[in-house]
């Protein structure tokens, strides 16, 4: 299951047993040929401020960022959000490309349903035989993140101009803040339905000229699933609509 995936152990580092836990979701929600497409190294550093996916190396690199590695939910909260943009990597055309605000949301949307599949299915991991109950710290840090304040900076890029200069400030990375409110509605829907997420493989296909707005009517044309109704609704430009 993690033929091609390589962890860098450091001392109580029990990532690589995570990593194969989270891998068997992320292979039924999206495909094993997606979550094996290419090699990827995953390493703990605890100096950088956050864990990020380091795609100018080869092979590429996701770094996570924790002063204590016992701290599994932690480890799942950020390993889940880099294998989400691992995932989104595979099918561009330009696999350096990023829309930020798009992916910021989803990855982090899916770190929230990742603590709660862990909380749900901790029994198929191997730590669970001598942990049985830190399902229960899942949870905890699930509810926890749902209760994080927020602000509508995000909602409020109601224009292109806007909506660009919220993705060249680096906002949706540095203030994740300005766009908790929508996480957490896109969140709740992954929950619903998770096999939907396969669908944002695709995203960059349908990004418009104006190179930060999603044409997410085109988008439901062509795979008509709930996800692509929620993405749409958080989406704070209104474009005109393409059909009826």
């Amino acid at each position: 299951m993690t033929e091609k995936w390589i962890v860098q152990k450091s001392k109580n580092d029990y990532t690589f047993l995570l990593l194969e836990f989270l891998l068997e979701e992320y292979c039924r929600i999206f495909g094993f040929d997606i979550m094996h497409n290419e090699y990827c190294v995953v390493f703990n550093d605890p100096k950088p401020k956050c864990p990020m996916i380091i795609t100018n190396t080869k092979p590429i690199v996701i770094r996570l960022s924790q002063d204590d590695l016992s701290f599994w939910s932690q480890t799942i909260f950020q390993l889940s959000h880099e294998l989400c943009h691992y995932a989104m990597r595979q099918r561009k055309i330009d696999k350096d490309f990023t829309l930020s605000w798009f992916e910021e949301i989803v990855c982090e949307a899916v770190s929230l349903y990742a603590l709660e599949y862990a909380s749900k299915n901790w029994h198929k991991c191997q730590l669970s035989a001598n942990r049985p109950t830190f399902f229960q710290n899942h949870k905890s840090y699930l509810d926890g993140e749902l209760l994080k304040d927020y602000t509508d900076v995000f909602k409020q890029c109601n224009t292109v101009e806007k909506l660009r200069a919220y993705e060249l400030q680096e906002l949706p990375e540095s203030q994740r803040e300005t766009h908790r409110l929508e996480r957490n509605i896109i969140y709740r829907a992954i929950s619903t339905n998770p096999v939907e997420l396969k669908c944002i493989l695709d995203y960059t296909k349908y990004i418009e000229i104006n190179g930060v707005t999603i044409d997410f009517d085109k988008w439901f044309q062509d795979n008509p699933c709930n996800l692509i109704k929620e993405l749409k609704a958080i989406q704070p430009v209104v474009l005109e609509s393409t059909f009826l």
